[in-house]
């Protein structure tokens, strides 16, 4: 009877033992980080998305990876996991990681002047009256902008993004009519010409003064061309797709993928959420943008992002030196940036650690795109976070960023 009960005892231990295993990986509540299912349940439910995707990791494992909902309301497709999304401005810091291995390479510095690989780029003007637009009264640039400065928008140009006629003015320079949300993608055929056109408008500061959202990636991804002889497309994929394996990833679909594309929904005036007859060409893409025009997936991006982690290495392909890593998480915008507490590196937004020893450290590097994609790297924590949906409008870090972070914040049961 003795050994019976004991018998008994020690499977009813090992039950448990399952049981709160399966509750928990890599620190991480699995019951706290699934209310992300609900969430987006509970929004597909209400007609605020059509669906999403989520993907955590820690310590180099994944410990979530979810989908929810419809990758095509009007079909009522399900979305599958692992789907093809327009990553919009998640572009920006890849091009920047090439601008690293390029600087790494010696083959240009952060100090260098723009206008040595863009001749256009040495006699701009800065606006003194944004309510005149592009035909506001200006003034000469003091100093010239320089790589660096582009890495961190940090440049005084702009993006066409805010409610002001010369960013609006610019939009429709760079992008065509009513961008972002029904852009004339064929309004550029090659990124050269979309940079050209950036730089014939006034700049919104002198560089080197105001952090500003900016389009200047596309002057980084003519660099890029210029100083490497080939399209920026072929250099992405030689030099950082292809040896971390991002299949998915590129500024045009693999026809045998197409169907793995979730299309764009948006609201539109009359409040009803709808899919957009207005999307990004999926093939025949020749602009290789620096600001926006990469389509990606999780797991993809999850590569990119743990390689950050990593130092600079990812599967045993060493793609920047963890020093040059380093500088990226270093911000160079002074205390010029929109969010307290927050500043911007080398191609990522950065939050500092709160606590008294450590204020002004990097604990996290993150960004997003326009159609609604985030993601996060925490340093400290050795967290990758990714949501991943198309959608808009853009909730910007106010709205998924802030989901997927508490969410991912509140099942740590580890934390320090």
């Amino acid at each position: 009877m003795y050994i019976k009960n004991k018998l008994f005892l020690s499977a009813v231990l090992f039950v448990f033992t399952l049981v709160a295993f399966a509750q928990e990986m890599e620190g991480l509540d699995l019951s706290k980080l699934s209310k992300l299912n609900d969430y987006i349940e509970k929004e597909v439910k209400a007609e605020k998305l059509a669906g999403a995707e989520f993907l955590v990791a820690r310590n180099n494992k994944i410990v979530m990876h979810s989908v929810r909902g419809f990758a095509n309301l009007s079909t009522k497709k399900k979305l599958d996991k692992n789907s093809i999304y327009f990553i919009q401005s998640m572009t920006k810091p890849i091009i920047s990681v090439a601008i690293m291995q390029l600087y790494e390479r010696g083959l240009l510095d952060f100090d260098d002047h723009v206008s040595k690989y863009i001749p256009e780029a040495a006699e701009l003007k800065v606006a003194l009256d944004w309510t005149k637009g592009v035909d506001s009264p200006t003034e000469k640039i003091k100093n010239p902008i320089t790589v660096g400065q582009l890495l961190s928008h940090f440049s005084g140009l702009s993006h066409g993004l805010w409610n002001n006629k010369l960013d609006r003015d610019i939009g429709k320079l760079i992008y065509g009519i009513n961008y972002p949300f029904f852009t004339d993608y064929s309004f550029h055929k090659t990124v050269e010409s979309r940079a050209k056109a950036l730089l014939n408008a006034p700049l919104m500061y002198q560089p080197g003064t105001k952090w500003y959202y900016s389009a200047g990636g596309d002057l980084l991804a003519v660099i890029i061309e210029k100083v490497t002889k080939q399209t920026v497309s072929a250099y992405l994929k030689e030099n950082i797709f292809d040896p971390l394996e991002m299949d998915d990833t590129d500024y045009n679909v693999d026809k045998e993928a197409l169907d793995r594309i979730m299309p764009l929904h948006y609201k539109n005036n009359k409040g009803a959420f709808i899919l957009s007859k207005n999307q990004p060409p999926r093939m025949g893409n020749t602009l290789y943008g620096g600001t926006h025009g990469l389509y990606s997936s999780a797991m993809d991006y999850l590569k990119f992002c743990q390689m950050i982690l990593n130092g600079g290495k990812w599967n045993g392909q060493r793609i920047l030196k963890k020093k040059t890593v380093d500088l990226m998480k270093v911000n160079q915008v002074a205390s010029t940036y929109s969010r307290k507490n927050q500043g911007f590196g080398y191609g990522f937004a950065i939050e500092y650690d709160q606590s008294s020893e450590q204020k002004g450290k990097a604990q996290t590097l993150y960004w997003g795109g326009y159609f609604n994609t985030r993601f996060f790297i925490d340093l400290k924590q050795n967290i990758v976070a990714l949501w991943m949906t198309q959608k808009l409008p853009n909730y910007s870090y106010e709205g998924y960023h802030q989901v997927l972070k508490k969410n991912v914040y509140d099942a740590i049961i580890d934390i320090e």
